[in-house]
Order: structure tokens, then C-alpha cells, then sequence
């Protein structure tokens, strides 16, 4: 393992000096993963450069580089620099070469070589049949091929758990969550501390609106975690959702709380989400602020939902200016989604008070004060 900072220093040192310092593949390799992973193109590129110009022949650079092409989806060269280097029955290579098949649409060709594996009897035919399960299972054209190729290869392959992992995940997809429930519960038999499957089996609690049950799965998915960050905030995402949706208002308001606090990504994504809940709890105006803010932070032209629930808490608060303000924005944007949108939290709410005295004194709807709005705009026009 190459000490990436000395080799970054010697790196940058080149660059800035215009020298050319000899840096073996290795080297170069360990350049061109930590530049990907930091997403730096432009120094990915000169690393890239200066392994063609020290190593051109090299084999272990170029499957490097097939694997750059194929992190940065550039499938079209990938495969072009599989096909270059020619190796046969090589690992890496086979298992790249059948993610780029898929990607680029080229199905039977992925089945052929999968075909020529099983033929061969070659000794990485499982990896390549759970890589091509997983990328099936992320590509819904492929979805009820998909469940068919699972079940095949389940009969190769019957004690591998991450073909059953895929086929709950492809249950799932298919609208089958009793089933893939069945499913989750046998792998937890099997592997009783697996985050990845209590946060299935959650989710798909949650599917059936049985939020209970949901919120006991996640935690203990919690509590399986190991140094996985990202998992870590999927679980907390979706045990918020479904203490919210049980109507545990004030414990869904600690989970989002507390991935707030991650990064202003995750804010701008979870701020309109707690927001909701304080709206659930009638504290409209702690609502209010959550959500001006939400709307200032980001780009939002798609959620509906925020905007709706902004009018919403505007009504609530009194402030009928800025209520009609955001809805004349609004109304430009998306005329039809919003007025559905606000009917749909009338109903949600039961019919509460959302009253507004316009012009000619007349207590409206939220749903109502949108369209009055908006017919009297196409008349004026």
C-alpha cells in the first residue's frame, strides 16, 4: 500500500516544477483511485496521461483504467479497452465487461457471457451471476427478466445470500411485499445481524403500513451497523418517515434532527420532512420557518410538496400576503400539481381551519383560494 501523501506531494511537486518524475503502476494506480474518489477530474486526467506516457503496455495499468472508465460511466471506452487488451478468463476483466454490456444495452451479449462462464465451469461463474443479478435488479427495464434469472441461478447457486438479498429486493419491485417479506425473514434466519436486510424488512413493513413493526426492524438495523455511514442515514431517513407516518410526531422530530446535522445536503433534504411533522404537531409557525428557510437554501422546482406546505403554514400564521405571494409563484410553475397538491392536505387535515378573507370578505379553502386565484388571473388576461 503506497503512502498516499508522500505520492501525492511528489505529484503536485512534478506538476508545479514541470518536471517528470518516474512513478511505477502502483503509484500511478493508487493516483488515479484516490483522484477518482475525490472526484478531481483534472488531475485524474494527468494522472491517466502520465500512466500511458511512463507504462503504455503495461496490463495492470489498463485494467486500472478500465475501471476508472467504468466508475465514471464512460462504458462506450470501457469496453472498447477490455476488448483491446484481449486477456481471457480474466476476473476483473469478465465482471467488467458484463456491467458494461448492461449499461450500454447490450443484454444478450451479457447472457452469452454468462452462458460461455457456466460452459467453462469457471471458477468466478457465481461472482459474475450475483454482479449481473444486482445490475439487473438497479434497471427496470430488465425487472421481470430479472426475478427469472435470480430463480436460476438460486437453483446454482441455493446458499448464496446475496441472490436472495436480489430476490427480495425483486419481489419488492414486482408490487410482491408479502412475499419478499417471507423472503427477508429466511435471510435473517440465515444471517440474524444484517443491517442491509432488518432495513429491507423495515421498508417493506413500511410498504404495508405497518409502521410498528418497521420502526422495530430499523432499530435494530441500527444497531448492526458497522462504520457505514451512508446505510447508517438511509435507516435513520426511512425510521423518521415511519414514526411520522404512525403519527409519533415528536420522535420523528429527534431522528430528522439528528441527520440535520450531517451536512447542508442532508439539511436541504430533511428540512421539509421535519417541517411536516411540526406541521402534524399544529406548531405551524416553528413549520414556517423550517420550511422559508428550505425554500431559500435550494433549487426546489420539482417538490410541490414544499411550496404546498409553505401556502399552507402562511394560511395558518396569518400571513396572507406572503400566502399569495408564494401561490402567484407557484401557480406559474406548476398550476395543475399544486392546486391538486392543496386539496390533498385539506383532506389530510381533516378540513381544518384554513381560512382566508379575501377581497369580497369570504372565509376560503386552501384548495379553494388557489383556484379563486387562479380563475381571476384568466380573466384579467
Amino acid at each position: 500500500m503506497k503512502n498516499i501523501s508522500s505520492l501525492l506531494k511528489r505529484f503536485f511537486e512534478s506538476q508545479k516544477s514541470n518536471t517528470n518524475p518516474y512513478f511505477d503502476v502502483d503509484e500511478i494506480v493508487s493516483l488515479i483511485d484516490h483522484f477518482l474518489n475525490k472526484d478531481d477530474v483534472s488531475n485524474l486526467k494527468t494522472a491517466i496521461e502520465l500512466g500511458y506516457k511512463l507504462h503504455p503496455d503495461d496490463i495492470g495499468f489498463k485494467i486500472s483504467l478500465c475501471k476508472t472508465l467504468v466508475s465514471i460511466e464512460d462504458f462506450d471506452s470501457a469496453i472498447k479497452l477490455i476488448n483491446d487488451i484481449g486477456l481471457r478468463n480474466n476476473k476483473d476483466l469478465d465482471l467488467m465487461r458484463l456491467e458494461c454490456y448492461y449499461e450500454l444495452d447490450r443484454y444478450h451479449e451479457a447472457l452469452a457471457l454468462i452462458h460461455k462462464l457456466t460452459a467453462e465451469n469457471s471458477e468466478y461463474l457465481e461472482d459474475a451471476i450475483v454482479q449481473a443479478a444486482c445490475i439487473m435488479n438497479d434497471m427496470e427495464k430488465y425487472q421481470q427478466d430479472t426475478y427469472d434469472f435470480i430463480m436460476r441461478a438460486l437453483t446454482m447457486f441455493p446458499d448464496n445470500l446475496t441472490l436472495k438479498s436480489e430476490l427480495c429486493f425483486s419481489l419488492e419491485l414486482q408490487g410482491k411485499t408479502k412475499e419478499a417479506l417471507t423472503c427477508c425473514r429466511e435471510l435473517i434466519s440465515e444471517d440474524p445481524y444484517a443491517a442491509e436486510t432488518w432495513y429491507m424488512q423495515g421498508r417493506l413493513y413500511s410498504l404495508c403500513a405497518d409502521f410498528e413493526k418497521a420502526v422495530d426492524s430499523l432499530d435494530f438495523a441500527l444497531t448492526c451497523i458497522h462504520q457505514n455511514e451512508e446505510l447508517e442515514y438511509e435507516i435513520k431517513l426511512m425510521k423518521a418517515y415511519c414514526l411520522y407516518k404512525n403519527e409519533s410526531y415528536q420522535k420523528a422530530i429527534s431522528t430528522y434532527e439528528e441527520l440535520v446535522s450531517y451536512d447542508e445536503f442532508v439539511s436541504s433534504e430533511v428540512e421539509p420532512l421535519l417541517a411536516e411533522c411540526y406541521m402534524g404537531l399544529g406548531s405551524y409557525e416553528k413549520a414556517y420557518h423550517i420550511l422559508k428557510h428550505a425554500i431559500d437554501l435550494k433549487d426546489l422546482e420539482d417538490e410541490v410538496s414544499v411550496f404546498g406546505n409553505f401556502i399552507y403554514c402562511c394560511i395558518e400564521t396569518e400571513r396572507h400576503k406572503e400566502a399569495l405571494d408564494i401561490l402567484s409563484e407557484t401557480l406559474i410553475r406548476f398550476p395543475t400539481s399544486i392546486l391538486k397538491y392543496l386539496s390533498t392536505l385539506n383532506i389530510k387535515k381533516n378540513q381544518l381551519s384554513l381560512e382566508y378573507t379575501g377581497k369580497e370578505n369570504i372565509p376560503l379553502k386552501a384548495g379553494d383560494l388557489a383556484r379563486k386565484y387562479l380563475e381571476s388571473n384568466l380573466h384579467n388576461n
